[in-house]
């Protein structure tokens, strides 16, 4: 699962991720699009955010950047 199914399924807009992690719109759309990695702060940010684990947000982060 990509980070951004990650965030679709948890029903979270890009501006909601972006406002949580204190980044832009853009930077939100870099890790969705595999281009940019999330700092190991914004994944531990992200696993609350979305109630999961960090485990699957770094699983989610490989899957976006082989999406590419």
């Amino acid at each position: 699962m990509s980070l951004r199914k990650l965030r679709e399924q948890n029903g979270k807009s890009r501006a909601e991720v972006a406002a949580a992690l204190g980044v832009t719109l853009s930077s939100v759309s870099h890790y969705e699009n595999g281009l940019r990695r999330v700092s190991l702060e914004q994944v531990l940010m992200l696993a609350k955010l979305y109630d999961c684990s960090a485990e699957e947000v770094i699983e989610a982060q490989l899957e976006s950047e082989m999406e590419k």
